[in-house]
C-alpha cells in the first residue's frame, strides 16, 4: 500500500517539470467604442499575475513548437475621458470615468520559432485564443456643464448635470475576449504585446433609464445610441520571468 502511495505521488513529477511558471507584470491600454465609428482612448493601467505554458515539440531539434497557455492575472482597468470648449462667454465640459476590476483566465495556443538554430534559449511566438474575464467591481461616473451664447443675458445660462454609482450588478459578469499575442522568450525573459477584444455587448444595460446625465451630454449612454453596442478593447505589455 505505502509503495502504491509512494508511485501516485511521484508520477505527477515528470510533468510539473514539463510545465513554465512565468510570474507577469505589465501596463494595460483601455479603449471604449465611441459614437459612430472607432474606439476612444481611455487610460492606462497595470496589470499582474502568472502564466502557465505546456510546450510540444515536434522532434528534438525542431525550431517550430506549439504549446498552451492558461493562467490568471489581475486587471483593474476602466475609461478616462475629459473634453472642454470654449469661446468667447460659451464654455462646454464632459468627463466620463469608468472604473472595472476583472481576474482574466486566458486559454491560448501559441507557435514558437526559433530563428538560429544556434541559438537555443531565443523564440519567437504568435498566439491566439480568448480570455474568460470574472468582474468583481465595476463603478460609473459623469459630468457635464453647458454655458450658452446669449447676447442679452449676463451671466449667460448653464445647465449641469452628474450622476455616480455602482453598476456591478447590471454589468456583464463573466465576459469572453478575443485574445492575440507577439512576443520573445530569451532564457529566461519573456517579452510580449497581447490585444484583447470583448465578444459581446459590455454595456451597462437599464443604465439609461434613470441616469441623471442626458445622452447628448453623455459620451456613454450616446456611444451605445450610435452604434446598439459597446466594446472594450485592451493593449498589454508584459514583461514575465520564465520558470
Amino acid at each position: 500500500m505505502r509503495k502504491c502511495f509512494f508511485i501516485l505521488m511521484i508520477l505527477p513529477l515528470p510533468l510539473i517539470g514539463q510545465l513554465n511558471f512565468t510570474p507577469i507584470a505589465g501596463l494595460n491600454s483601455t479603449r471604449l467604442s465611441e459614437s459612430y465609428s472607432g474606439y476612444a482612448k481611455g487610460g492606462n493601467f497595470g496589470v499582474y499575475g502568472v502564466e502557465v505554458e505546456k510546450t510540444f515539440n515536434f522532434t528534438e531539434y525542431s525550431p517550430v513548437s506549439i504549446s498552451l497557455l492558461s493562467g490568471v492575472s489581475y486587471l483593474r482597468n476602466g475609461f478616462n475621458q475629459e473634453n472642454s470648449f470654449s469661446v468667447f462667454n460659451a464654455y462646454y465640459y464632459k468627463k466620463t470615468n469608468i472604473e472595472t476590476t476583472y481576474w482574466q483566465v486566458p486559454l491560448m495556443v501559441r507557435i514558437n520559432w526559433r530563428p538560429f538554430p544556434l541559438v537555443e534559449d531565443w523564440r519567437l511566438f504568435f498566439g491566439a485564443g480568448v480570455s474568460y474575464n470574472s468582474l468583481t467591481h465595476a463603478h460609473i461616473a459623469e459630468q457635464a456643464t453647458n454655458v450658452s451664447i446669449v447676447l442679452l443675458y449676463y451671466p449667460p445660462p448653464s445647465t449641469s448635470y452628474q450622476d455616480s454609482r455602482d453598476v456591478t450588478d447590471i454589468a456583464v459578469k463573466h465576459p469572453l475576449f478575443e485574445r492575440f499575442d507577439i512576443g520573445m522568450k530569451f532564457k529566461h525573459l519573456q517579452v510580449s504585446w497581447r490585444l484583447s477584444v470583448s465578444m459581446q455587448d459590455m454595456y451597462f444595460k437599464g443604465l439609461e433609464n434613470n441616469w441623471q446625465v442626458p445622452v447628448n451630454y453623455s459620451f456613454y449612454l450616446d456611444a451605445h445610441k450610435s452604434r446598439s453596442i459597446t466594446k472594450e478593447k485592451y493593449s498589454e505589455v508584459v514583461f514575465g520571468w520564465r520558470f
